[in-house]
């Protein structure tokens, strides 16, 4: 009887645990170059259960019963680094990764972290930056730019007036579902990832647009809504069952 109590709180947990990540899903979905979260679940290991001390006809009946599962758990939250779909703006400085990779950032702190957000700006010392303020860094560190007509290859190559200035960083990693989010549409490495050469390229005056189905979560909230609900009454059903054998079997 306890048990199910417990089972029914776990699943209740891991849907709501599935909620907060569909609810940041769709929080994000027209930032550009958003990578959704999946919640992926796990069922407890099952536990095979056997009668004990126990007689029948006066003779041990010690026999299996069978397994039982105690429900499910968040076992890890996974990115799906899926490419979005490409949005054509125009703007020289709008930058859109077509395959694996990451543009590199230096953030605040001055840790170099990475980015699929290809919406740069100039800022009013001629560097390059994300809308929120971040460095973006080429092969010869921070870009700067001065005034003029500027062009970027595919490779990443950086001209202003045809003339070569720097090359964007542009990373890959061997194992990106290591990577961890920290704001500001940012990620960072982690010890488990190693560094690979970038074999995409870069498309100037496009964005990529976050992988986000808007109609897909959607349903995922729904689904995830309706086993909520029915844990939760299942908890009812064990604490009514509860109730009569406290106050009404007990009695007697």
């Amino acid at each position: 009887m306890i048990r199910g109590l417990y089972t029914s709180a776990i699943g209740m947990t891991t849907q709501f645990k599935r909620m907060d990540v569909i609810s940041n899903n769709l929080a994000n979905a027209d930032n550009t170059g958003f990578k959704k979260d999946i919640v992926v679940s796990r069922s407890f290991p099952e536990e095979l259960t056997k009668r004990i001390n126990d007689q029948k006809n006066g003779f041990s009946n010690n026999q299996n019963i069978g397994r039982m599962s105690l429900g499910l758990y968040v076992d890890e939250v996974y990115t799906n680094f899926r490419q979005g779909s490409l949005a054509q703006t125009s703007d020289p400085f709008n930058l859109a990764l077509e395959g694996r990779g990451f543009f590199a950032i230096q953030g605040e702190d001055g840790v170099e972290r990475y980015t699929r957000d290809g919406s740069f700006v100039l800022n009013s010392d001629g560097r390059l930056m994300t809308k929120e303020g971040n460095l973006v860094l080429g092969e010869n560190g921070v870009i700067s730019l001065e005034q003029g007509d500027v062009r970027i290859d595919e490779e990443g190559n950086i001209f202003l007036d045809n003339e070569l200035v720097d090359r964007l960083r542009i990373v890959n990693f061997d194992n990106p579902e290591t990577l961890r989010k920290v704001g500001d549409n940012l990620l960072e490495r982690s010890n488990q990832t190693q560094e690979i050469a970038f074999e995409g390229r870069v498309t100037q005056g496009f964005l990529e647009t976050s992988n986000v189905n808007v109609v897909d979560e959607m349903i995922d909230m729904i689904t995830a809504t309706r086993i909520y609900e029915a844990n939760q009454k299942a908890i009812q059903t064990h604490d009514e069952t509860l109730g009569k054998a406290v106050n009404e079997v007990g009695r007697l």
